[in-house]
């Protein structure tokens, strides 16, 4: 049995070897006009929600993602294939429009392979993750400036991503509450809401009665704006995993998850969430200077920031005692409505 699992994992790996020489060849312009590749695989860690390698071809170093090997839960409706074709397809709409250069970039993509479990190649890209600089400050390994100049790059990323793709006049109202609803629904079938539940569902009845949350016009947002998908290496930031990436979307999707993520890392990391509001303000700062702009966006900003919470709630890594702290934060933001 074991000799059977070896051989195919072997044969998997030559199929893979084969695929990546295909993508070497379509692309002269970053690999040469070679035609012998030598490729080997590189051994890396780092956190993900789907199996992923990285590869070296020549030198150069691709990231493989996997979407039929996933690392967690997925939703009934989660066809593999299919997102792997969706943030190909976003990879290159955001090549197309100037992402691949400049201060602001998104990872480049190589090409996909459905009969591979639904690979996905780029580009790799080398230095550090928004996630480890944001640990590293919390824990006294690197100075806080380094964490100010990181969510100065975060911020000016997202807001390039706002404003360079597609935007709309109007956001898509059903979908922001479908989202809010799925998260907290996912809280309820787990019994993580406890005595909650009450409470949030009158939150988010006093928003739907909030005129400013419907008069935002809709923007192309990140969609998965969480840490760990940002690099920073010689002062220019990444974007990866962008197959949330979608219209007609609040600016706040992006800017309450990077909120709610430094809330939940001064609070589990460094045990006090209040560590994180100065760099949550200069964050937002960096994002709009206008004052007036600003005001508007965080007048809004607790309701996206809230569901943020409830859905790092929902992930089920963290004992009950700190889904609970997550629960209870999100349920607070969510009471900050403006006038309320």
């Amino acid at each position: 049995m074991q000799e059977t699992s070896t051989e195919t994992s072997r044969s998997e790996a030559k199929d893979v070897y084969r695929w990546l020489r295909c993508l070497a060849k379509e692309n002269p312009g970053i690999f040469g006009q070679g035609g012998q590749w030598k490729i080997s695989s590189v051994k890396e860690q780092h956190a993900a929600s789907h199996v992923t390698n990285v590869y070296q071809i020549d030198g150069i170093r691709v990231h493989v993602k996997f979407f039929s090997r996933t690392l967690g839960p997925t939703s009934t409706t989660y066809e593999p294939c299919r997102e792997m074709a969706t943030e190909f397809a976003t990879l290159k709409e955001y090549e197309r429009r100037g992402f691949g250069s400049g201060k602001y970039q998104v990872a480049r993509a190589l090409g996909s392979a459905e009969h591979l479990d639904c690979a996905l190649a780029t580009l790799y890209v080398g230095g550090f993750t928004l996630q480890s600089l944001i640990l590293d400050v919390i824990h006294g390994k690197r100075n806080p400036a380094d964490l100010y100049m990181g969510l100065e790059l975060t911020a000016g990323l997202l807001r390039r991503i706002h404003t360079d793709m597609p935007q709309s006049y109007y956001i898509d109202q059903c979908e922001m509450f479908y989202s809010y609803l799925k998260a907290l629904i996912r809280l309820e079938e787990t019994g993580a809401l406890g005595g909650y539940h009450r409470k949030a569902m009158r939150n988010m009845a006093r928003w739907y009665e909030y005129p400013a949350l419907f008069r935002q016009r809709g923007v192309t947002v990140h969609g998965d704006a969480n840490p760990s998908n940002f690099k920073i290496k010689d002062g220019i930031i990444y974007a990866f995993d962008v197959e949330r990436s979608r219209p007609r979307r609040s600016k706040c999707v992006d800017l309450g998850s990077i909120t709610a993520d430094l809330w939940h890392q001064f609070a589990h990391e460094g045990g006090d969430g209040n560590g994180a509001e100065p760099y949550v303000r200069h964050f937002i700062r960096a994002y709009e200077p206008d004052r007036q702009r600003r005001k508007e966006l965080q007048d809004i900003m607790p309701f996206y920031t809230s569901q943020s919470l409830y859905k790092i709630a929902s992930l089920g890594f963290w004992d009950g005692e700190y889904r609970r702290r997550l629960v209870e934060e999100g349920t607070r933001r969510a009471g900050d409505v403006p006038g309320g």
